[in-house]
């Protein structure tokens, strides 16, 4: 396998993941990454989510940074965007922050983070 097959693979089961997170929850970068047994990937986690193309199914929204914050940088209007459609799957903000003991995704039954707070 080519290093770019296996980055392919690992931007698929991102994909995959995080079409799993359920409307009104969210998961961090790095618990995305935890919940695919790579927890040292959070960047690797975005990288692969700003791939996606405009017209995608994956709710990439509902991914954030370890703090429960919007972190996405360089993309005018995608902040917005995000805090939009998270508002619109009434996920609610404190100071900007989103508290993941109210909308924090553990994962798939049966495969948590084990941590408290979902990592970045």
């Amino acid at each position: 396998m080519t290093r770019g097959d296996k980055a392919r693979s690992f931007a698929d089961r991102v994909y995959d993941l995080v079409l799993a997170i359920p409307p009104g929850h969210v998961v961090s970068y790095g618990g995305v990454a935890a919940l695919l047994g790579s927890p040292r990937a959070a960047r690797g986690v975005g990288q692969a989510l700003r791939a996606l193309p405009e017209e995608t199914e994956v709710p990439w929204w509902r991914v954030v940074n370890r703090n429960g914050e919007i972190s996405i940088k360089g993309s005018p209007g995608l902040p917005a965007l995000q805090r939009a459609l998270l508002r619109a799957e009434d996920v609610e903000f404190d100071r900007g922050r989103i508290d993941f003991r109210r909308f924090g995704w553990r994962g798939p039954e049966g495969h948590e983070t084990g941590d408290d707070e979902t990592p970045d």
